[in-house]
């Protein structure tokens, strides 16, 4: 077995079985609650959905016009006019133009899928990271039982001490703080939960009459043990949805730019119509004009600008989002790499050290020994040890998180 499942079963996650009223929240329906009832990411979903629509707004096809006329008109009863007609006129953009708006419009329409991405994400992992504080809790709230027993077994063995006369009234004082201070520290920890799980909720998107005592988590999560390097890590910095959603901005802002440079080229005008030359429509005309842009060097050469400053704007963009992650990645890696140093050497020394001083130095002080401070010295590098690692090891699946959302890896579940 490998060193981090072997962590993973032996001290961070082992616990009991769930009671049968329990409704039991594990990581992946924390995550899909949290992704389906997200208000932000819920509301990109309809500026998608407008995005999506807002092609058939813009085909550069106007609503076509129908007209009657009538010209000559004679106050003659036989020759009461000359001609009449009924006409439908219809206009259109020119066809590059259009195709160029069109192209600009999908490649923003991709660019809003790769937010929704980036958002869900960070989503996710902002949910497993707060399911992981839970946990961390928990175990924490256990910890701080074994606090309270450690510091009764202290208070017993001075109180011995006390009641033989080889002790005295500052050691059993002493004795006696101590116990307060492990259940002040037990009421802290629950408080410490409460938040962990009340915040789980609220990300979750939990109504407040859902958000039970019945509900509980997973015993154990199953991770993948990998070895991530500095360079896997830095390598992924343009596959970032965030980036991938800028590049198709800046796509579409060069479509757009096309789009106002070929307005140069004249709209089309159709006109169909039927005539009546005082014998009934017999007759059939058309009538193909042309729309050149006359207030080409105010309106488009504006257009062109405005969208030349947007690919300047995107770009500069894009180098914010790459050095943005690029510090993320180096944070989190580190931080990863320092936990899991952390958790190894407790692994492999501290633990067995530190449980064997502590045991030695209560049996020694039962013996007269040692003093009371060496002993409370003792409980305290224990209770230390295992307080650290337990923080070492809840940072080391949150950082092993934040690299599952840069290298989109399912690392956690």
């Amino acid at each position: 077995m490998s060193f981090l499942p072997k962590i993973m079963l032996l001290i961070f996650f082992s616990g009991g079985v769930c009671s049968a009223q329990a409704q039991l929240l594990t990581v992946a329906d924390a995550v899909g609650q949290a992704i389906q009832n997200n208000a932000q990411i819920n509301q990109m979903r309809s500026q998608l959905n407008q995005k999506k629509a807002e092609w058939r707004t813009l085909t550069g096809v106007s609503a076509p016009e129908i007209s009657y006329m009538k010209e000559g008109i004679s106050h003659k009863a036989a020759d009461p006019f000359q001609e009449q007609r009924i006409s439908v006129s219809q206009s259109v953009d020119f066809p590059l133009t259009t195709s160029y708006r069109i192209k600009a419009l999908r490649e923003e329409e991709k660019a809003m899928e790769f937010s929704i991405q980036e958002e869900e994400r960070k989503v996710k992992s902002a949910v497993k990271a707060r399911y992981i504080e839970v946990i961390y809790a928990l175990h924490l709230q256990k910890l701080r039982d074994q606090q309270l027993k450690l510091a009764t077994e202290l208070y017993n063995a001075v109180y011995t001490q006390f009641e033989t006369g080889m002790g005295n009234g500052m050691d059993l004082t002493k004795a006696e703080l101590q116990v307060a201070e492990a259940n002040n520290d037990i009421d802290n920890a629950r408080s410490q939960l409460h938040q962990a799980r009340y915040s789980l909720f609220f990300l979750m998107g939990l109504p407040p009459e859902n958000q039970k005592y019945t509900i509980t988590f997973m015993d154990t999560l199953q991770t993948r043990d990998v070895e991530i390097s500095q360079v896997t890590a830095l390598s992924v910095l343009t596959e970032q949805p965030s980036y991938q959603s800028s590049e198709r901005e800046l796509k579409a802002s060069g479509y757009f730019l096309k789009e106002a440079k070929s307005n140069i080229l004249p709209d089309i005008r159709f006109n169909l119509y039927k005539q009546d030359y005082g014998t009934g429509y017999n007759f059939n005309g058309f009538e193909v004009g042309l729309s050149f842009p006359v207030w080409y060097p105010l309106e488009q050469k504006g257009k062109i600008r405005m969208n030349l400053a947007r690919q300047e704007e995107i770009q500069w963009k894009q180098k914010e989002i790459r050095s943005g992650v690029k510090e993320q990645i180096e944070h989190a890696w580190h931080s990863y790499e320092v936990s899991r140093s952390t958790i190894k050497r407790y692994d492999e020394t501290i633990r067995s050290k530190a449980e064997k001083l502590q045991s030695l130095t209560l049996s020694a002080y039962r013996l007269g020994e040692v003093d009371l401070l060496n002993l409370i010295n003792a409980q305290q590098i224990y209770l230390n040890s295992q307080q650290r690692y337990l923080t070492a090891l809840r940072d080391f699946y949150i950082q092993l998180v934040e690299l599952e959302r840069f290298l989109g890896l399912e690392l956690i579940y």
